[in-house]
């Protein structure tokens, strides 16, 4: 359902890093249950007026993971749209949580894909994300403090 003061925003697809993929033999049996964990952070790039989504899935067995696959989708966000979600008095940035969702489940949708190529023709290609429910990670809007971001170097 469509809020009715909902935004557009400007914004592309910019840069997918996988940062971090593993296949772990000796921690997958065949015939035990697998549970997924889900890890999301959100951080941004000024100067580029970018926020990038880094997601960490593991699979795992007994508590120990034998996939494990992160990735980050970085989004650059037209400029007045960025403007216009600063809080300079607050000196944070405020994304919407309906949009912080959206940008989400296209990070989700591309791990997704990634998953898929990496494991193919391997026995875990059968391990495919399943549809995520992120309104249960990302329950209320994505506020970035501004005063202590970290600087790249």
């Amino acid at each position: 359902m469509k809020k009715e003061n909902a935004l557009v925003f400007g914004f592309k697809l910019a840069e997918i890093t996988t940062n971090e993929f593993a296949l772990i033999d000796e921690a997958f049996n065949s015939g035990k249950k697998v549970s997924l964990g889900t890890n999301v952070i959100f951080g941004i790039d000024e100067e580029s007026r970018a926020i990038g989504i880094k997601i960490k899935f593991q699979y795992e067995q007994s508590k120990k993971p034998f996939i494990v696959i992160a990735a980050t989708c970085v989004f650059q966000i037209q400029e007045e749209v960025w403007n216009s979600l600063i809080d300079n008095e607050a000196k944070k940035i405020v994304f919407p949580e309906d949009f912080a969702s959206h940008l989400a489940v296209l990070t989700v949708g591309t791990i997704r894909g990634i998953l898929h190529e990496k494991t193919k023709g391997s026995p875990y290609n059968k391990f495919i994300l399943p549809p995520i429910n992120l309104t249960d990670l990302i329950k209320q809007d994505v506020e970035i403090d501004l005063e202590n971001l970290e600087k790249a170097k």
